[in-house]
């Protein structure tokens, strides 16, 4: 089996509710997954725009998790030793997509980690997350939707 992601917010290629959005509630959408490799003690997600904005960074969700719940609270430490970081709109957790563009897509990468990540930095950008995973991923999976 392949390592895997989904949403019950939207299927791969689909569209994103508006309730996702900043338009919307700015709910961050719910995942699962399954398959993932052997040894993963952690998982991490970062979410990035066709127009390379980042909407999320969240890691240290822990391996006994195979869902994450949408309408996660924008706090930097979240209940089970998950963190978010800072995106490029507003700040800490997620935010969703501002305004319906022609071709704007979202594309959710999951990271399967072979241990939890230790980061002691106040805010934790995209680029710093992918830092700190550096040598430790031992599976990538990705779902992607649309929002125009």
């Amino acid at each position: 089996m392949e390592f895997k992601i989904c949403s019950s917010a939207f299927t791969e290629g689909g569209y994103l509710p508006g309730w996702y959005t900043l338009s919307g509630l700015n709910a961050s959408p719910p995942f699962g997954w399954a398959e993932e490799p052997e040894g993963t003690q952690s998982l991490s997600i970062i979410c990035t725009s066709s127009r390379n904005k980042v909407h999320w960074v969240l890691w240290n969700i822990p391996n006994n998790n195979k869902t994450i719940y949408g309408r996660l609270p924008a706090e930097k430490i979240l209940p089970g030793g998950m963190s978010q970081g800072v995106n490029d709109l507003l700040g800490t957790g997620w935010t969703g997509p501002a305004e319906k563009l022609p071709d704007l897509s979202l594309n959710f990468t999951l990271y399967a980690l072979d241990q939890r990540l230790e980061i002691e930095e106040e805010e934790v950008t995209a680029s710093m997350l992918l830092k700190f995973m550096e040598g430790h991923i031992l599976g990538v999976a990705s779902v992607s939707c649309a929002y125009s």
